[in-house]
């Protein structure tokens, strides 16, 4: 057990610094930094459906708290589980995409946010 917190400690380290370094030290410039950027909330998308499927085989409501409260995948993998390999490559991860992604995603739901209200507003009729 000690190994492998170990070992995941060390490759958190390692993707958190190549992360860091890719996306603020200046290591990805131009071209290669807006597309770290742009489909970088893409990759968290992934690791979030890596992590709810993970969830499921775990234990089937794990999954579906994880598939339908906000953030608890999050919790899920940082405090009901003992997957630290997988808590150190997310973390690690999260540290180069993570501020890009909230951004990202808050816009995605200000906008569904929106369309539904107004939907609701509308008693269920057109809202485009």
């Amino acid at each position: 057990m000690l190994k492998s917190v170990k070992a995941s400690f060390a490759v958190f380290i390692l993707i958190g610094a190549v992360m860091y370094m890719c996306r603020y030290e200046g290591w990805l410039t131009g071209s290669n930094l807006s597309m770290l950027i742009k489909y970088g909330p893409y990759a968290v998308l992934v690791l979030h459906v890596t992590l709810v499927l993970m969830a499921f085989q775990d234990a089937v409501f794990q999954g579906i708290l994880c598939l339908l409260v906000p953030l608890y995948s999050f919790y899920w993998l940082f405090m009901v589980t003992d997957q630290f390999m997988m808590r150190a490559v997310v973390a690690g991860i999260l540290v180069g995409v993570g501020q890009d992604s909230v951004a990202f995603y808050q816009v995605v739901m200000n906008d569904t946010y929106r369309v539904v209200s107004t939907w609701i507003k509308s008693g269920g009729g057109d809202v485009w």
